[in-house]
């Protein structure tokens, strides 16, 4: 099966968070989309696997995602060795995406930053002819960065005004992470309100820049064409 976007988070509620919004709007346009976690999130401080695996499932239903994975990689040690590399290859070669989503370079989580680089070499070596595994090479097209804590300047931003309360809903699925009246047995950072307020300042913020009530950022380390920017930029109000 052909999945045309297909995001990899270092935890389940990375890709939510991240671009759950984009997810949406390209499911709603026709596309198949999935995600691939990289790990099962086992050092959380509240949860434990069984319901963060009903958790993911829940949010997985929301987002109407195509597929969802999980390499099993260990949670706080994502290291970028062949095995983890292969791992990914093999995703990306049996999924063939015309656009892989991965978290930004810099990011307050050591998993965050080393599953970038881990991504972006598996994407290189998979398109490699002579790099031999079960099935041929395959490199996807685009390659985009969405925004976790640290918060970059974005190539672009997306609209995701229609979206938006369902991305809200499939980030708010993992109960056990997130700021709600379930008591959590340790105080982190993203289970307090200033955080979950955090998702919804940000958004409002990014919208605001293209004109839109929400906004989901993102960076892609390449130009961008624009054959006609008198219609590209229709969205532009002074």
């Amino acid at each position: 099966m052909i999945i045309n976007v297909l995001a990899f988070a270092p935890h389940p509620d990375d890709a939510e968070m991240g671009c759950g919004g984009l997810l949406l709007k390209l499911k709603s346009l026709g596309y198949k989309t999935g995600i691939i976690d990289l790990t099962q999130g086992e050092l959380s401080s509240n949860g434990n696997l069984e319901i963060r695996k009903k958790e993911t499932q829940d949010a997985s239903d929301i987002l109407k995602l195509d597929v969802r994975e999980n390499l099993k990689l260990q949670d706080g040690n994502i290291t970028n060795d062949p095995e983890s590399r292969n791992k990914i290859i093999d995703v990306i070669r049996t999924y063939k995406p015309s656009i892989m989503l991965i978290p930004f370079h810099i990011d307050r989580h050591p998993d965050h930053e080393n599953a970038y680089k881990l991504l972006k070499d598996s994407v290189f070596v998979s398109g490699l002819v002579k790099y031999e595994r079960a099935l041929k090479a395959y490199r996807p097209d685009i390659i985009l960065n969405y925004m976790l804590h640290f918060e970059f300047k974005p190539s672009f931003i997306t609209d995701i005004t229609e979206v938006f309360d369902k991305k809200v809903e499939a980030v708010t699925a993992y109960k056990s992470q997130f700021f709600n009246l379930n008591k959590k047995d340790v105080i982190t950072h993203i289970s307090t309100k200033a955080f979950k307020d955090i998702l919804y300042n940000r958004s409002n913020y990014f919208g605001l820049k293209i004109n839109a009530v929400y906004g989901e950022p993102y960076f892609i380390n390449s130009s961008i064409r624009i054959n006609d920017p008198i219609k590209f930029f229709d969205y532009v109000r002074y």
